[in-house]
């Protein structure tokens, strides 16, 4: 710009003046505008920056919590990502109480410098809990959103003031851990200075949040899958597959510490009744509680040794399994499990008792030849020789049982075939009246003539048939065998006989027993009034509500009952009553000892008083002499069988003893 010459006139000069103000303004203008273009590029330049970081800070948390191995890991992968870009020296995360959703305690998973400066302010945390609102982290699970504490010294609801001003923390903000909408734990951060809220990286640690929860919502989902299947659903309990996996690592420890491995197998006794009477739904409610009290109680005992939550399990269906390292006293553990279940389990609003029978083993430590699958199936035949030995008892396995399974088998098949080949037979033991001893019926016996090993005992087969369920279709042949044979001697004469037949508690089971006794009289022609069925006691109560449907529906046909082996089962005088029994059957126990002994003569003379009182007959077995011939008749005994009056012959010699009775009689 030209400035004014000497001796310019004084409105040029003041012209010029004015056009260098605005020259002047407008570069003063310019340069201002250049600053502020600067200083929002930079501030551009700053907030992109920070974006950037802020991107980095949750890519790094997702890709760290991603890849994390454990839950635990990922929050503390978030706690110190977070720390390292803010600065902020201590992070502490809170999870929600598994029993407890309004309940935050801490996860024991922290973010510290390495020296000891905030220990003090981390115990503390560690051992404070709070509930929804209370605190800070109270606070963040409360409302779902993150929170932020400028002055820890001036909020009212921070109940860690104190600890954290002793360690020098002055702020702090909280975020909450989502899966989906809910909260399931809390990150908290503190710095050493007064900060004023940050929305963006409240924002940001929001998504951290959100980030987690997805992981932790993954792990949960695989913990439910690792939960369904190595544990069983009704009683939480290891299943089958998992105990197999921690009997392998108890024998491997036994093998390195010397110590042997035992292992328990426990059944419940009678369970289908349990589950007959009051349902399945009852049925699952014992086995649960059954498996807390076996847990629990074990694990409180002295004599047990080392028992934890992965080596009591459920196997399957009534059966659990307890696996024991460093126990001194295995049989004192069967004991123990005996007591337990002395006191009634409580299910709902009424009480079970149950008892259990136990199979044991002991496998001694360095048994190279011993593997889960054949320790189980040793105390399995252990548990088995109980049920067999009476039940609710503990028995510990010897090496001959795995013989006897073994033989048991192979009796099992050829049971198959003996009826396939009609190896069976009837023998007929005859019933006398006592008062007159004329022959009034007969007991078909069932037989076996083995094609090798020549007559088997049927205390050896019967058991075995009605463990593998073929007494059904012997008990149905027999049936209908005694019934055709009852009415070729009605036809020569005997027209009142009866004919008892013996029925198993596994035939009273099925569905068409009813039937089955209707088609062996029907295809014989036999009257239903000619016909005793004979059952024990112990099998009519164990089934008592279907038994008494059946027999009731068979009595109404004309069919008569009979309790065989009276005396040494369980049945009250009121149970007694609801059954439709024709006859009671003395068992020979009593009989054989008179008439010398005392006691075995006033119960004798009981049952028969009972009978009568009850309007029934009654009938004593195993009569051999005599002596006990008589003094059963003076207690009033109505009838009688046994060796005295004919041993179980088959038909044709049965034959002449009733046309020779026959002919007495006539």
């Amino acid at each position: 710009m030209r400035l004014p010459e000497p001796g310019e006139p004084a409105d040029r000069i003041r012209l010029l003046e004015r056009r260098l103000a605005r020259e002047r303004a407008s570069r003063q203008e310019a340069e201002s505008i250049a600053e502020r273009v600067t200083r929002d590029l930079y501030e551009a330049v700053q907030r992109q920056t920070r974006s950037t970081k802020l991107a980095e800070l949750l890519g790094e948390v997702a890709v760290r919590a991603n890849e994390a191995d454990t839950a635990e890991d990922a929050l503390h992968a978030a706690l110190e990502s977070v720390c390292s870009y803010t600065g902020w020296p201590v992070g502490h995360a809170y999870v929600r109480a598994d029993d407890d959703p309004d309940l935050l305690v801490s996860a024991s998973v922290s973010h510290t410098p390495d020296d000891e400066r905030f220990a003090s302010f981390l115990a503390s945390a560690a051992r404070m809990p709070f509930r929804r609102g209370e605190g800070l982290p109270g606070r963040t699970l409360s409302d779902g959103r993150p929170a932020w504490i400028t002055d820890l010294t001036q909020d009212a609801n921070f109940p860690r003031a104190t600890a954290a001003r002793e360690v020098g923390l002055a702020a702090a903000f909280a975020a909450p851990v989502l899966i989906r909408s809910e909260t399931v734990a809390v990150l908290e951060f503190f710095a050493t200075a007064i900060q004023e809220p940050d929305e963006e990286l409240l924002r940001v640690v929001g998504f951290v949040g959100a980030q987690l929860g997805r992981v932790l919502e993954r792990e949960a989902a695989e913990a439910q899958l690792t939960q369904q299947a190595m544990y069983d659903g009704l009683t939480g309990l290891p299943n089958r597959m998992l105990l197999m996996d921690r009997l392998q690592g108890s024998l491997h420890r036994a093998a390195r510490g010397g110590d042997d491995v035992h292992v328990l197998y426990v059944d419940i006794d009678d369970f289908k009744s349990i589950n007959d009477s009051g349902g399945h739904t009852e049925g699952d409610a014992v086995l649960a509680a059954l498996a807390a009290r076996l847990l629990h109680g074990l694990r409180a005992a002295d004599t047990v040794g080392r028992v934890s939550e992965d080596t009591v399990a459920r196997l399957g269906g009534d059966e659990f399994a307890v696996v024991l390292e460093e126990c001194a006293q295995p049989a004192a553990v069967a004991e123990r499990i005996q007591q337990l279940l002395r006191e009634p389990l409580r299910i709902d609003d009424h009480e079970v008792y149950v008892r259990v029978s136990i199979g044991s083993i002991v496998v001694a430590a360095g048994d190279s030849a011993a593997s889960p699958a054949t320790i189980l199936a040793a105390a399995n035949m252990a548990m088995h020789e109980a049920k067999r030995a009476g039940k609710s008892r503990h028995t510990e396995y010897q090496s001959r049982m795995h013989d006897e399974a073994r033989r048991r088998h192979m009796l099992g098949e050829e049971l198959h075939q003996a009826l396939d080949r009609e190896e069976f037979h009837l023998v007929y033991q005859p019933v006398v009246d006592l008062a007159t001893a004329a022959v009034i019926g007969a007991e078909a016996l069932v037989r076996w003539r083995h094609p090798s090993r020549g007559t088997v005992p049927p205390d050896e087969f019967i058991r075995r048939a009605e463990e593998t369920g073929l007494i059904v279709r012997l008990g149905t042949w027999v049936l209908g065998e005694a019934c055709r044979q009852a009415v070729r001697w009605q036809a020569a004469g005997a027209a009142d006989f009866t004919m008892a037949v013996n029925v198993s508690g596994r035939q009273l089971r099925e569905a068409d027993f009813v039937a089955i006794v209707r088609a062996a009289l029907g295809g014989s022609g036999l009257a239903p009034e000619h016909l005793c069925l004979e059952m024990t006691e112990s099998i009519l109560m164990e089934r008592a509500d279907e038994a008494i449907g059946m027999l009731t529906e068979l009595r109404a046909d004309g069919v008569h009952l009979a309790i065989d082996d009276f005396g040494t089962g369980y049945s009250s005088l009121g149970a007694l009553r609801q059954l439709p029994v024709d006859l009671l059957k003395i068992d020979r126990s009593f009989i054989s000892s008179l008439p010398d002994d005392d006691d075995a003569g006033t119960i004798a003379w009981a049952v028969v008083r009972l009978g009568h009182t009850l309007g029934l007959p009654v009938l004593a077995e195993g009569v051999e002499t005599p002596e006990q011939r008589d003094a059963l008749r003076q207690f009033g005994c109505d009838q009688a069988q046994g060796y005295l009056f004919g041993r179980p012959v088959p038909p044709a010699e049965f034959e002449q003893l009733l046309a020779t009775a026959l002919r007495e009689a006539g």
